[in-house]
């Protein structure tokens, strides 16, 4: 059970940065670029421990490990894109300098 809600999430998590992007740079420029950074890494610590957990159970294990590992590549993807400075442009979520 804990397997398919991982695996869901990610279906989301990949839809949401395919064919959702509109929505998902509309609620950036409307609002802030926190909502999606904290949603997308919530999907990627909720799929993680669910694949994590079914891992544990053994529970369909190459799948759980699939999950896990996806999850994991999420939280990868969020700290990448979010905290991590570019060729000298301040980070989306300034956590590191918090003056610039």
């Amino acid at each position: 059970m804990a397997v398919t809600v991982g695996l869901r999430l990610q279906i989301i998590f990949i839809l949401f940065i395919t064919i959702f992007n509109v929505g998902r740079v509309f609620v950036i420029e409307k609002y802030s670029v926190y909502p999606i950074a904290l949603f997308e890494l919530s999907i990627g610590i909720v799929s993680f421990f669910c694949g994590l957990y079914s891992l544990i159970k053994c529970n369909k294990p190459i799948l759980s490990l699939f999950v896990t590992v996806f999850g994991l590549f999420i939280c990868i993807f969020f700290v990448y894109i979010y905290l991590l400075p570019e060729a000298g442009i301040p980070p989306a979520i300034p956590w590191l300098y918090p003056d610039m």
